[in-house]
């Protein structure tokens, strides 16, 4: 008899992503004209909760979603995925941003913060958690100062569920203390090259993020782009997972489609190894076309040819 698959809540923003292409940031005084590339729903916990639905994973949304346009369009989105809305802001809109894209595929963000910062644990009882499952989080709410009542909420979320947190740039702002207070034996982090070096020390990224496991106790997923990943875990040793080779059309919401796919993977039941190569290929699908929304359906995903 087939295992049912195991829910996970994804707790987070959805923000509007307005996507522009530059042929190089601009400096005081400038004048560049931009190619506008996109306009679309995105956010980390958005992008996570997309490639979860498309796998067909089950979602439990804790996406706050806003009053104005684009909570409108976060409504829009979200119905076309079959995620009620369940928690929605009175008066605030969704928040939005600008990614400002290179030709080389990097950008740089500015954000007008919304809705997404008004987490109380009034609000977060609401969620429904279940007993078995997955929690994701982003460091985009973590890092923020308010929210002191959803880093506590974490912290003492239920001893069956694992926590899958993917600190992204705002590791910078979180509070160390946060990061050792984390159960570390139910606690999944998703790691890029940068945000590695500045965890776990300067150095070979496999090499760091191994013995940041093995010293404190955590499951980490070291993404190195498109070499793949490693798997690094306190009582092993790392285990390196392939890339699939792609043309990159840019690489907006590559973490979150890697963190998306790995989740659904975990879901339905796959080992760890095997739900980050699933993590791989959703993350090379999605950066294979322009911004975040190319997380792939099963069956696209399972007729994708890759290079």
């Amino acid at each position: 008899m087939k295992e049912p698959l195991l829910p996970v809540v994804v707790v987070g923003s959805a923000t509007g992503d307005i996507v522009l292409r530059l042929p190089e940031l601009p400096h005081d005084s400038e004048y560049w004209e931009a190619e506008e590339i996109d306009r679309q729903v995105g956010g980390c916990a958005f992008n996570v909760a997309r490639a979860l639905c498309r796998l067909q994973s089950p979602v439990i949304n804790g996406i706050f979603v806003g009053n104005g346009t684009w909570g409108e369009c976060v409504t829009a989105e979200m119905e076309k995925l079959g995620l009620k809305v369940t928690l929605r802001h009175p008066t605030k809109d969704n928040s939005w941003c600008f990614a400002m894209m290179k030709p080389d595929g990097k950008r740089t963000y500015v954000s007008v913060p919304g809705c997404d910062d008004n987490w109380n644990r009034e609000m977060l009882e609401t969620i429904p958690l279940p007993e078995q499952g997955y929690v994701y989080a982003s460091g985009y709410e973590l890092a923020n100062p308010t929210a002191d009542e959803l880093r506590e909420w974490l912290l003492t979320s239920p001893t069956e569920l694992t926590l899958v947190l993917d600190f992204g740039p705002r590791l910078i702002d979180i509070d160390p203390e946060f990061i050792q207070a984390l159960p570390a034996d139910r606690t999944i982090l998703s790691l890029n090259k940068d945000e590695i070096a500045l965890l776990c020390g300067v150095g070979d990224s496999m090499t760091q993020a191994s013995r940041y496991a093995k010293e404190y106790g955590f499951t980490i997923i070291a993404r190195i782009g498109a070499e793949g990943a490693w798997i690094c875990q306190p009582d092993r040793d790392p285990e390196y997972v392939s890339a699939y080779k792609v043309k990159v059309e840019d690489r907006i919401g590559a973490g979150d489609a890697h963190c998306g796919g790995m989740l659904a993977g975990l879901s339905q039941g796959m080992p760890l190894r095997d739900a980050v190569d699933l993590g791989n290929r959703v993350a090379a699908v999605v950066v294979s076309r322009p911004g975040a929304n190319g997380a792939p359906a099963k069956s696209e995903l399972a007729d994708f040819i890759f290079g």
